[in-house]
C-alpha cells in the first residue's frame, strides 16, 4: 500500500470524512477546513459516489474504467482515471500535500478504495442498524432503524447501472422494516399507524402482497368492510400486472372475512337539519289527513309532493320532518336552488354536506375512508381530483353506489327520511341518482325520501318529469298533490301570521281602532281574492296590514311582493336586493362582506345589521344556520322564492351584472374551490374570468359523468371564448357523445335515464338541448284568471 505523506501532525489522524448518500450526494468531515461544495470535476465525484455504492467500496482499476469511461479507449480511460482520482482526492483533503497519498482515497495496486477507518458512509449505518433490528431488535429498533432511511440512495444516479443493486437491497430493508413496524402496530391494535407503515410498502412496490394484507386486516378490523374488499382486488390486480400470479391463502383468507363481517353503521347525531332549526312560529293549518298519510310507513320508499307555488308544500314536509325527527329518524334535507342549479348532484350534495357537518372531524374521516368516491362533491369531505385513471362512467357508477351504502349504512341503525324540497329546480345528475337509490330502496327497505316539485316547471320532454314518471310507473314511487286550503283554514293561517288589529281605521270605528266588522269585511276580501293559497292570502294581509285597503292584486303575489319592496327604506332595500343576487340561501358573512365592499355607496357592517333586521321584521327574509363548504354559518334566506324572484326581476341589467360581481369577489376571497358559484356568479357579472370557472365547473362535473351540468356549462363556455374555443370544443363534444348526440345536432330523447339502475351502465341519454336559463332561473308568469292565483309559480 501506498505511504501516507499527509500534511497532519506526526501522531495524529485524518478528521473522519462522512459521505451522506441518501437524498442526495454530499461530502463532510468532522473537523479541518471546510470541502468545496461544488467539485471541480464531476468525474472526481462520480469515482467517490461509485466506490461509496460497490460492495467493500473497493474496485479494480479496470472496472472503475469500464463504468465511468466505456465508450473511451484503453490509454483515455487511464488518462481519464488518474485526472478524477487526483481531482477527488483534493477535494476530499484540501490540505493534501503534492504527491501525499489521500487518507481516505487508496490507491493499492491496482485496487481502489475508500479506508473503512476514515471514511464513514450513511447508507452503510442505515444497512447495518436495519440488519440488526430486523434479527435481534424491537419495534423501538426498527423505528430507530427506520429513521436512518433519510431519502432515496443517489437519486442524482437514479438511472445508473452501478448503483441498482445496492438501490435495491436498501428499499428491500426499508420495506422489511416497514413492515415489521405495521405488524407491531397491528399486534398493539394500533390501527391508523399500522395502516400509516403498510401504506408505505405500497407507495414503492404496488405488488407487495404482504402490505396488502396488512391493509385488509386493518379495515376490516375498523369496521371499513368495503374499503377492505376493494382493497382485495387492488392486490389481486396488482400481483396479476406485475408478477402473473394470484393472492395466496392467507390474502384469500382475510377476503372471506371482510366479506363476512357486518357493515359498521354511518355514524349518528340527533339533529334536525338546518333548515328545520328554528321552530315553526305558526301551527300547521288544513293538512292534518295529508300529514297523517305522509307520516306512515307504508307504500312506495318515495313520495312526491306537488301543488302550485305557495301552496305551502315546503311548511308540510318541514312539520313532517320534525315529528319524524322527535320520533329518532334521522332526517337529511337537500334543496334545489335556481341559483346553483348546475352543481352536479347539487340536492343530494346539500342533503349529504348538511348531514356531515354535524359530525366531528374523527366521524368525517371514517365516513371518507369508507366512502372516497364522494368527497368528488361533498365539501365536509375534502374536495379531491377524480381518479384519471378511471372513465368518467366508472366514476359515477362508483359515486351512485358509495351514496346508496352510505344511506344503507345510516338506514340499517335507524330509520331515514331523505327531504328533498323544490326538486324542479335540480340538475339531471340528481334525477339519476334519485332513480338509482330508489330501486336500491325497494329492494333493501334503505331510506325513505319525501320530495317536492312544481309539474309547470317540468315541461313534457323533460326527461326529469319523464324521470318521476317512470318511478311512478313501476311503482317505485307515489303522488300526492297539495291543494289549496279551505276558508277557515285559510284565514286561520292569515290570522296566525298577520296582525290585523293596526293599521288604517275604519271610518266610524270607536276610537279609530279597526272594528270586528272591518276585520271580517277584510278577511274576506283576502279569502275572495287568494281562493285559498296561503301565500297569496298572507300577503294580501300583510297590504291591509300596512294600511292598503285596496289591494286587489291584478297581477298576483308578484305585484303584492313588489309593492312591499318599494315600501322599504333605501339601505334596507339595497341589502335585500344584493341578497336576491345571491341566491336562495347566503352566508351572513358574504352579505356584510358585499354590503361594505360591493355596494356604492356602501353600506357598512352596522347600518347593514340594522337594514337587515327591518327585512326581517317585514317578513321578506330570516335568519337561519346554513352549511358552506361544510361547514355551519350563520345565514338569510326569503321567506319564499318568489319573494326573491320578484327582487330579482326588478333589478336593471347593470345593476345585476355589479351585484354578481361583488358576491364574485366575496366568494373567492373565502371559497375559492366553489366553482359552480364562482363560475354563475362571474358569468351572470360578464367577467372574463367566467371562462376560467366555466371550464373548470364543466370538467368537474364532466368527470362526475353529470352530463347535462357539462353540456350547459361547455355551451356558454364556447359562446364567450374566441381564441380558445377549440379546446372547449373537443371537450364539450366529448361530454356530448357521452349523451348520445354529436355536437352541433340536437339529441333525441330516450329514455329519461336509464331504465334498471343508473349506475350499472356506460350510457345515457338526455334532455334536448336548452338555452342557458334566465338569470336564477326567473321565468315569465301566466296571466291569472280573473279572482283567481291558479297561474302563480
Amino acid at each position: 500500500m501506498n505511504a501516507r505523506h499527509t500534511t497532519h501532525s506526526p501522531g495524529t489522524t485524518a478528521p473522519r470524512l462522512r459521505l451522506h448518500l441518501l437524498g442526495g450526494f454530499r461530502a463532510t468531515r468532522d473537523s479541518g477546513p471546510a470541502l468545496p461544495h461544488r467539485w471541480s470535476r464531476l468525474t472526481a465525484q462520480t469515482l467517490v459516489r461509485l466506490l461509496a455504492v460497490v460492495p467493500g467500496h473497493r474496485l479494480h482499476r479496470e472496472q472503475v474504467m469500464d463504468l465511468c469511461w466505456p465508450d473511451a479507449g484503453p490509454q483515455a480511460a487511464q488518462g481519464s482515471l488518474r485526472v478524477a482520482l487526483h481531482a477527488a482526492r483534493r477535494a476530499l483533503e484540501p490540505e493534501l500535500a503534492p504527491r501525499a497519498a489521500s487518507s481516505y482515497l487508496i490507491a493499492d495496486g491496482a485496487l481502489l478504495f475508500l479506508d473503512p477507518a476514515a471514511v464513514w458512509i450513511d447508507a452503510d449505518e442505515a444497512e447495518d442498524a436495519a440488519r440488526a433490528a430486523l434479527e435481534h431488535g424491537g419495534e423501538r429498533e426498527m423505528a430507530d432503524a427506520l429513521a436512518r432511511f433519510t431519502g432515496e440512495l443517489l437519486p442524482e444516479d437514479r438511472y445508473a447501472s452501478w448503483a441498482e443493486t445496492r438501490r435495491a437491497q436498501l428499499a428491500a430493508l426499508k420495506e422489511k422494516l416497514l413492515l415489521g413496524l405495521a405488524a407491531a402496530n397491528l399486534g398493539a391494535d394500533r390501527l391508523p399507524e399500522a395502516a400509516a407503515f403498510a401504506e408505505q410498502v405500497l407507495g414503492t412496490g404496488p405488488a407487495e402482497e404482504a402490505a396488502h394484507r396488512l391493509l385488509i386486516d386493518v379495515y376490516t378490523r375498523q369496521g371499513l368492510r368495503r374499503r377492505a374488499v376493494r382493497q382485495y382486488h387492488l392486490c389481486r390486480a396488482a400481483l396479476e400486472a406485475e408478477l402473473g400470479v394470484r393472492p395466496g391463502p392467507e390474502t384469500e383468507r382475510l377476503h372471506r372475512a371482510a366479506l363476512a363481517a357486518a357493515p359498521a353503521p354511518a355514524p349518528y347525531v340527533p339533529s334536525l337539519p338546518a333548515p328545520l332549526r328554528i321552530p315553526a312560529a305558526t301551527p300547521l293549518r288544513g293538512r292534518e289527513e295529508l300529514l297523517d298519510r305522509l307520516l306512515t310507513a307504508d307504500g312506495p320508499a318515495v313520495r312526491l309532493l306537488t301543488g302550485e307555488a305557495g301552496v305551502g308544500k315546503t311548511r308540510l314536509v318541514g312539520e313532517v320532518a320534525r315529528r319524524a325527527a322527535s320520533a329518532g329518524t334521522a332526517v337529511l334535507w337537500g334543496a334545489g336552488h335556481d341559483a346553483e342549479g348546475h352543481t352536479p348532484y347539487g340536492v343530494f350534495a346539500e342533503a349529504l354536506d348538511g348531514w356531515l357537518a354535524e359530525h366531528d372531524t374523527a366521524q368525517r374521516a371514517r365516513v371518507g375512508s369508507e366512502y372516497p368516491e364522494l368527497a368528488a362533491f361533498l365539501p365536509a369531505l375534502g374536495r379531491v381530483r377524480a381518479d384519471a385513471e378511471r372513465s368518467p362512467e366508472e366514476e359515477r357508477d362508483r359515486l351512485f353506489r358509495a351514496t346508496a351504502g352510505l344511506l344503507d349504512g345510516l338506514a340499517s341503525a335507524r330509520p331515514v327520511l331523505i327531504v328533498l324540497d323544490d326538486l324542479h329546480a335540480a340538475d339531471e345528475g340528481s334525477f339519476q341518482l334519485l332513480s338509482h337509490l330508489a330501486r336500491r330502496a325497494a329492494q333493501t327497505g334503505g331510506p325513505r325520501f319525501l320530495l317536492t316539485y312544481r309539474e309547470e316547471e317540468l315541461p313534457d320532454g323533460d326527461p326529469r318529469r319523464s324521470g318521476l314518471r317512470s318511478l311512478l310507473r313501476q311503482g317505485l314511487a307515489s303522488r300526492e298533490e297539495v291543494r289549496r286550503l279551505g276558508q277557515e283554514a285559510c284565514l286561520a293561517v292569515v290570522r296566525d301570521t298577520v296582525d290585523l288589529s293596526a293599521g288604517s281605521p275604519v271610518p266610524g270605528a270607536p276610537g279609530g281602532a279597526f272594528s270586528g266588522a272591518g276585520r271580517d269585511e277584510r278577511l274576506n276580501r283576502v279569502w275572495e281574492l287568494s281562493l285559498g293559497n296561503p301565500l297569496f292570502a298572507v300577503e294580501l294581509a300583510h297590504g291591509l296590514a300596512d294600511g292598503d285597503r285596496g289591494a286587489v292584486a291584478p297581477d298576483g303575489v308578484r305585484q303584492l311582493v313588489a309593492e312591499r319592496l318599494g315600501r322599504l327604506d333605501r339601505d334596507t332595500r339595497r341589502v335585500v336586493e344584493a341578497l336576491s343576487v345571491a341566491g336562495p340561501e347566503t352566508a351572513l358573512s358574504e352579505l356584510l362582506d358585499v354590503a361594505a365592499h360591493g355596494l356604492h355607496p356602501p353600506v357598512p357592517d352596522g347600518a347593514a345589521t340594522d337594514a337587515l333586521e327591518r327585512a326581517i321584521g317585514a317578513s321578506l327574509i330570516e335568519e337561519r344556520e346554513i352549511v358552506v363548504a361544510g361547514r355551519h354559518e350563520p345565514g338569510l334566506i326569503f321567506r319564499h322564492p318568489l319573494v326573491r324572484v320578484t327582487c330579482y326581476g326588478q333589478l336593471s341589467v347593470l345593476r345585476r351584472r355589479q351585484l354578481h360581481g361583488a358576491f364574485a369577489q366575496a366568494v373567492l376571497r373565502r371559497r375559492p374551490d366553489a366553482v359552480d358559484t364562482l363560475a354563475s356568479h362571474f358569468t351572470r357579472a360578464d367577467d372574463p374570468r367566467a371562462a376560467d370557472y366555466l371550464r373548470r365547473a364543466a370538467a368537474r362535473a364532466a368527470a362526475l359523468y353529470a352530463n347535462d351540468t357539462a353540456d350547459r356549462y361547455y355551451r356558454d363556455l364556447v359562446a364567450r371564448l374566441d381564441v380558445d374555443a377549440a379546446r372547449a370544443r373537443v371537450a364539450h363534444s366529448e361530454v356530448l357523445r357521452r349523451m348520445g348526440t354529436s355536437a352541433g345536432r340536437p339529441r333525441s330523447c330516450g329514455s329519461p335515464w336509464r331504465s334498471s339502475s343508473a349506475a350499472t351502465t356506460t350510457s345515457t341519454s338526455c334532455s334536448p338541448l336548452r338555452p342557458w336559463p334566465t338569470p336564477w332561473g326567473v321565468r315569465a308568469a301566466r296571466k291569472p284568471g280573473a279572482g283567481c292565483c291558479a297561474s302563480i309559480r
